[in-house]
């Protein structure tokens, strides 16, 4: 059986130029305004660490529709990340993948052991996020919860 996503589009950012170890902190999205949290925090995370930050969004596609047709078009999606990673002055590597489920996808493509970090809402029953990292912690991921509070604008 063939693999259940396909990487649409992925952008780069430059690698740090200090030599170290390279160790790299994976912000999963989940919405834009928890992500761009999320993002804000890696950022901070990876400051101390010389760490590069990559993006990763599974975006999932409807059985009714091909993988290769998502109802929204990827380059659409991928401008506003490149605009959601500037206005959380980040420099992240993003990486899109069409796929019909995210935690397979998430799976797939993170490597062994990854540094998550994902950005939640506080609520009192369980949310996408926090069975998401659920799921990964089970797989021996290390993920980080980022409290997020609702945007005032």
């Amino acid at each position: 059986m063939g693999s259940a996503f396909i990487p649409a589009y992925q952008v780069l950012a430059p690698p740090h130029t200090e030599p170290g170890p390279e160790l790299h902190i994976t912000v999963v999205f989940t919405n834009f305004d928890d992500t761009k949290q999320a993002l804000q925090a890696a950022a901070n995370l990876a400051s101390g660490l010389r760490a590069d930050i990559d993006l990763v969004v599974p975006e999932v596609v409807p059985y009714p529709l091909p993988l290769v047709r998502p109802a929204v078009p990827p380059g659409f999606t991928l401008r506003r990340l490149m605009n959601l990673a500037r206005e959380a002055d980040v420099q992240a590597s993003i990486y899109v993948y069409l796929c019909r489920d995210q935690v397979q996808t998430l799976l797939q493509v993170l490597q062994r052991q990854s540094v998550v970090v994902l950005g939640r809402r506080k609520r009192w029953f369980p949310t996408k996020p926090m069975l998401l990292a659920r799921a990964l912690r089970k797989r021996g991921h290390q993920v980080i919860l980022v409290k997020c509070r609702k945007n005032l604008m």
